[in-house]
């Protein structure tokens, strides 16, 4: 394997390439995004509101989790939204039935990302750390796959494989811009959401290319690894 190509296997994309491709993006498409973003909103809002003492999470018991629910579909809308910007396919909001397919297994997947991330950071932080990198995209292999929540955890860990350093590096710089959004009011979060979704989506395509083009060498390794950028 020449050396350029070992390089892309350690380091699959550009974090700079992925933001500019999540602002670019984002600014082409801001109905939409603006339009699930503002949606997001209200739905943060609402359960900011629940978590107060003395609010309606003591007389409506269920609301609370039922707005946790609608935040993790919109989470799945999200994703499937950017994975159609980025794919170059058309989105249409107005078939929420499509975006919502497989919604169980999403929130089932979810809720066990989280579980593990939580008992990782109970067992002194490291093993948190750790395995919210390894099992980061096993919401997306989910939406896109729709893997059962097992089989996404699996496959995330397989795509993460060997690049775990760079994507908690890129998953640090993502925080940071979206903290940016978060001081300017809360508006800029409007904003920069949606363009570290995409940032999100543009490393996740280039981790899938990356197991691709892996799995292709070594059925022919006396050919270069093509490890394709998109």
């Amino acid at each position: 394997m020449d050396p350029s190509s070992a390089s892309e296997i350690t380091r699959p994309f550009s974090s700079a390439e992925a933001l500019r491709f999540g602002w670019r993006t984002t600014l082409a498409n801001l109905t939409p995004l603006i339009t699930l973003g503002a949606i997001g909103a209200v739905l943060a809002a609402l359960g900011r509101a629940l978590a107060s003492p003395g609010n309606g999470a003591l007389v409506i018991p269920f609301l609370g989790p039922g707005i946790q629910v609608l935040q993790i579909a919109l989470a799945l809308a999200f994703i499937r939204v950017s994975l159609a910007l980025h794919d170059g396919r058309p989105v249409d909001l107005d078939r929420p039935a499509e975006l919502l397919d497989g919604l169980l297994s999403y929130l089932v997947t979810s809720v066990l990302y989280g579980i593990v991330v939580t008992a990782g950071f109970i067992l002194l932080i490291v093993p948190g750390v750790i395995w919210a990198v390894q099992f980061g995209v096993a919401c997306f292999v989910a939406a896109d796959a729709k893997l059962d929540p097992i089989e996404a955890l699996r496959e995330s860990s397989r795509l993460t494989r060997g690049v775990r350093w760079h994507l908690l590096g890129f998953g640090l710089l993502l925080s940071l811009v979206n903290l940016v959004g978060a001081l300017a009011f809360g508006v800029g979060l409007f904003v920069t959401v949606p363009t570290t979704f995409l940032a999100a989506v543009y490393a996740f395509r280039r981790l899938q290319a990356r197991s691709t083009s892996m799995a292709l060498h070594r059925h022919h390794p006396d050919e270069p690894a093509a490890l394709a950028a998109g």
